[in-house]
């Protein structure tokens, strides 16, 4: 599965993505990640593959700014009307790809990325991009799928990765440079 058909995908399905993404995450994963970050209202965040800005909506309201970066301009589009409906004035939209975002080196004081791991070719390289543009001191958060045998996902959904096994994620965040971290399955079903 190659970048441009990932992003394919989510051209396809901007419209319906809402709807379908109940099925895999809820409101939980925003409030795991703002724990584990430790964000506050005067932080600056970056949300890598943003797609229709549930995570940045979910942001918005404890922090300063949201930086919303996604490949697929159909998801952008629907993030912007999301949040416009929202209210949520301190986010910005950007077009970017995961590998080489959009960002200066420490802009952000927390990187998030919900389930877009396993859509990465190389998720080390992911994890050292978001890794070069958080503020030392910062936090990387991750959420995303656990090691799962449904190969009909690399077709119907894209996903480069069927999910991660612990030791696969220490690997990654280990070559990304991150030393303290933590895997917590979160068990949303």
């Amino acid at each position: 599965m190659e970048a441009k058909d990932v992003r394919a995908f989510f051209e396809r399905v901007a419209g319906d993505w809402d709807a379908m993404r109940l099925a895999y995450y809820d409101e939980r994963v925003i409030e795991k990640m703002a724990e584990v970050s430790g964000v506050s209202k005067a932080s600056t965040v970056a949300d890598v593959g943003t797609g229709t800005g549930f995570v940045a909506a979910g942001l918005a309201p404890r922090v300063k700014r949201v930086v919303g970066i996604d490949n697929a301009p159909a998801m952008l589009e629907v993030a912007r009307e999301n949040l416009r409906t929202l209210g949520a004035s301190n986010v910005d939209l950007v077009v970017g790809e995961a590998p080489r975002l959009p960002l200066q080196e420490g802009a952000v004081d927390a990187a998030f990325a919900n389930m877009v791991l396993h859509h990465a070719e190389d998720p080390a390289a992911m994890l050292r991009e978001m890794v070069r543009v958080v503020r030392p001191g910062g936090t990387v958060a991750i959420t995303d799928e656990v090691a799962h045998p449904y190969a009909w996902m690399r077709e119907e959904h894209a996903d480069v990765w069927l999910g991660f096994e612990r030791g696969r994620v220490r690997r990654y965040f280990a070559v990304a440079g991150l030393e303290d971290h933590r895997y917590e399955p979160l068990g949303m079903h």
